[in-house]
């Protein structure tokens, strides 16, 4: 499958987005969007919970992200695990 990523995002609460994520949310109404500057590129959406989310754009990813490609598109996944109780 070759499903292309344009763009890696970094989130305001630590969490990294693919554009195909970013799109996602943003179609199905999860995450409606606030402002949008292009210079430099970054987006503030609002989250389904009411929070502001910071989105600008990385070339990097943490050691513990992975981008995953499968059926539903391309994903940033955290590979930590769930934390110790």
């Amino acid at each position: 499958m070759d499903v292309p990523v344009d763009s890696l995002y970094e989130g305001s609460n630590g969490h990294y987005y693919t554009d195909c994520q970013i799109a996602r949310r943003l179609r199905t109404e999860q995450w409606k969007p606030c402002i949008r500057q292009r210079d430099p590129d970054r987006r503030l959406v609002e989250t389904g919970d009411g929070n502001l989310l910071l989105l600008t754009p990385t070339d990097t990813l943490p050691e513990w992200a992975e981008l995953r490609i499968d059926d539903r598109g391309a994903r940033i996944v955290d590979t930590r695990g769930p934390l110790p109780k």
